[in-house]
């Protein structure tokens, strides 16, 4: 049962140009300056400092996520302008990230180098999300803005987010011993969840282990808005298994053998929808119940070749299984029924990686050079099912709709992946300048392999093969102005090759007289994209500024509606290619380390960044609704000298969605206002190993929505209030290592 319980951006970017770059005090203490210049692997898979990448790239490290409280993905990137989760409704919740205005199947997700599923969703009873990270493993998040098909392929049309969870290393390395025990809970009000945490190390010679648990359980999202309609109500748990073993070999090489589990339960009260529109009109109760898992095993083998090159090779394999069910009561429609509705999607992958870089001395330069070969194997298996019986006499049917279950809305699938990479880091004129060619060869296959229960479903409809290969150019220009100043350039494409779903998409609701259809003739989608950016290092100083601008051609539209047909008079829905579409904007950083402006301001720091960016339909001039408002988020915070206190408060700025950025020839939409909010937290270390912190988030309790909450809903959508972002909350947490 279910429990009833307008932001001045360029005004800040100007000011913080001023500030940036101040005279030093020649009294200044000595303290320890913020790491600005972390090394970083996934601009180009190999090891690097972010100094010298050429391309906006942001890194989010454990230190930063346990300061700011964060437990689950959407607070990872809670002040990354530019970064934002996307969201399907109150039942389903986060689905995937968008990076830059590109979301969806379009970003890579990693998690050490594994690929996240492909999300998939259709109508109202059956989605399946890409956000299966449990964020006590993460050790470092590193996000790639813009295209990225060079280094990670057909998936990173839009950018690339890669997490690395911890190593026994990383654990023993901090507890100074051959073993570490870590404990920890916590509790957020803003879904009233708590967790419970433990990660145990321990390593003889050169052998380690890790073992790490996770269980959480928490209830719907809290909404700020005031609003007399029906809530949804939501229950769910979630359990993260991890044991990873580590042998480090005597010349120096190391193995890593990984196996995870996470697994989620999730069930939903859906009142919201009751009565609403033509698909609700006469449903008098809904109920979802829902279970995800994902089961992860990997090999990483991590080698010096004993001169002047090393590499790796990874082998692995998942199995991401969405399991959902709803069970609807239309009391009083003419002829009163219960529906009961099953949706199944599961997604295995295997694959190998190989990595082999090194440095040579040539004739015109140093060389870096990175050789890299992958091979990504998928199934895809999808099945919709259910049983339909009559509230008057107990007769049953399994034909819902008009559709006679159970149905496929793609036949099951095998894609084939393969991609080879070369790459050249070669510094000139003694380093103050260095180009980065790079290129890579892919080739994509899809298969499809059509059974009983899809041509019964689609009788006469022709699969739809694909094989695509290309190949993707990347370069890259860094100049060292001095020794604090880079600037840089870079061009680079991407592609998508045409999904499973989108080439053989196949349903009919002759209830409705809605029928989609396969697309024998997608192309693949393709981007060109120029970014220009400079950064300033100093003791303790961060400046950035990006600039880009990205062209899309063939942009692929999942189930457009094309009109009836002449025959039967059913709406027609196809996926279709975009002529042409396009995206630019800036992105702004700035964080110093005060101290080193004077000794009184020891412990203290301010972050700031800001993003704007605009996007066009080049085809119908329309805007894309998939680009978020400008936002810039301000902090300050404060360590004390013996590390017992810290503190923080950061605002976030965004400004309106106006009605005229908005494309609304598929139906009106909500217009976002702008908004203001302020998040505090503090932390507490009473003894050595023992951590204590507090938050408080939206101190001053608005009301307010992200605009890709609700991007995808009509403006009298009832659920629109229960999208509404969270008042004031607080969390609490303790950890304690031993």
């Amino acid at each position: 049962m279910i429990r009833r319980p307008g932001p001045a951006i360029c005004g800040i970017a100007v000011l913080a140009l001023v500030l940036a770059v101040p005279a030093k005090c020649e009294d200044s203490a000595a303290s320890e300056p913020l790491l600005l210049d972390p090394i970083v692997v996934v601009a180009s898979r190999l090891p690097q400092a972010l100094s010298s990448v050429t391309g906006q790239v942001t890194v989010i490290d454990s230190a930063a996520l346990q300061r700011r409280m964060a437990e689950d993905l959407d607070g990872v990137l809670r002040y990354q302008p530019g970064l934002e989760m996307e969201t399907s409704g109150t039942r389903f919740g986060a689905t995937g990230i968008n990076i830059r205005g590109i979301g969806g199947n379009r970003v890579d997700i990693e998690i050490d180098g594994i690929p996240l599923r492909d999300q998939f969703s259709i109508g109202a009873y059956s989605n399946a999300g890409r956000v299966l990270v449990e964020t006590d493993r993460v050790k470092r998040v590193e996000v790639l803005h813009g295209p990225a098909s060079v280094m990670y392929g057909s998936n990173a049309l839009g950018g690339v987010m890669a997490i690395h969870t911890w190593d026994p290393s990383d654990l023993l390395a901090k507890s100074g011993a051959d073993y570490s025990l870590g404990l920890r809970g916590g509790y957020q009000g803003m879904d009233d969840s708590w967790v419970a945490s433990a990660v145990a190390a321990g390593a003889s010679g050169p052998h380690a282990v890790l073992a790490a648990a996770t269980r959480r359980e928490g209830h719907e999202l809290d909404y700020g808005a005031t609003t007399t309609l029906a809530e949804d109500k939501q229950d769910w748990s979630s359990t993260d298994y991890l044991v990873r073993y580590t042998w480090d070999t005597a010349g120096g090489d190391r193995l890593r053998l990984s196996a995870s589990r996470w697994q989620r339960d999730t069930t939903t009260d859906i009142e919201s929808l009751l009565g609403y529109g033509r698909r609700f009109r006469w449903t008098t109760s809904m109920q979802g119940d829902d279970h995800d898992d994902s089961r992860r095993f990997a090999a990483d083998y991590v080698f010096s070749a004993r001169g002047r090159f090393a590499g790796s090779l990874k082998a692995f394999a998942t199995r991401e299984e969405t399991d959902q069910w709803t069970y609807e009561r239309r009391a009083i429609a003419p002829q009163p029924v219960a529906i009961d509705r099953h949706f199944l999607y599961a997604h295995e992958q295997s694959g190998v990686k190989g990595l082999l870089f090194g440095d040579i001395e040539g004739a015109y330069g140093r060389h870096r050079l990175g050789l890299g070969a992958e091979w990504i194997s998928g199934e895809v298996d999808e099945l919709r099912d259910g049983l339909q019986t009559s509230l008057v006499d107990g007769s049953t049917s399994s034909v819902i709709l008009g559709e006679q279950m159970p149905v496929r809305d793609f036949p099951m699938s095998r894609t084939d992946r393969f991609g080879v990479w070369l790459q050249d880091e070669i510094q000139l004129d003694d380093g103050r300048w260095e180009i980065i060619p790079g290129l890579r060869w892919d080739r994509y296959d899809l298969d499809p392999r059509p059974d009983a229960i899809w041509r019964a479903d689609n009788p006469g409809a022709e699969v739809v093969s694909v094989s695509e290969d290309r190949v993707t150019p990347r370069l890259g220009t860094l100049f060292r102005a001095g020794e604090k100043w880079r600037l840089y350039g870079q061009y680079s494409e991407g592609f998508r090759a045409p999904p499973f779903e989108d080439a053989n998409i196949g349903f009919e609701i002759p209830l409705f007289g809605f029928r989609a259809i396969p697309n024998p003739d997608l192309r693949s989608e393709k981007s060109q994209g120029l970014e220009f950016g400079t950064r300033y290092l100093d003791d303790g100083l961060l400046l950035s500024l990006a600039m880009f601008y990205t062209d899309y051609e063939d942009f692929i539209e999942s189930r457009v509606l094309l009109g009836r047909d002449p025959l039967t008079g059913d709406l027609i829905f196809q996926s279709r290619n975009i002529d042409r579409a396009k995206i630019h904007g800036l992105d702004f950083r700035y964080e110093q380390d005060l101290s080193t402006w004077g000794a009184a301001l020891e412990g203290w720091a301010i972050k700031l960044a800001a993003y704007w960016a605009d996007g066009e339909n080049r085809g119908t001039g329309a805007p894309l609704n998939s680009i978020a408002p400008p936002q810039a988020v301000v902090g300050a915070s404060w360590t004390a000298a013996d590390e017992t206190w810290d503190a923080s408060v950061t605002g976030t700025f965004t400004a309106a969605k106006d009605a005229s950025d908005i494309d609304s020839s598929d139906g009106e939409r909500f217009a976002t206002t702008g908004w203001a909010t302020f998040d505090v937290t503090v932390g507490w270390k009473p003894v050595e190993r023992w951590e204590f912190r507090g938050g408080v988030f939206n101190l001053t309790d608005r009301t307010y929505w992200r605009w890709l909450d609700v991007a995808n809903l009509e403006a009298d959508d009832p659920r629109i209030p229960l999208m509404s972002r969270p008042g004031r909350s607080y969390s609490l947490s303790a950890r304690f290592t031993f």
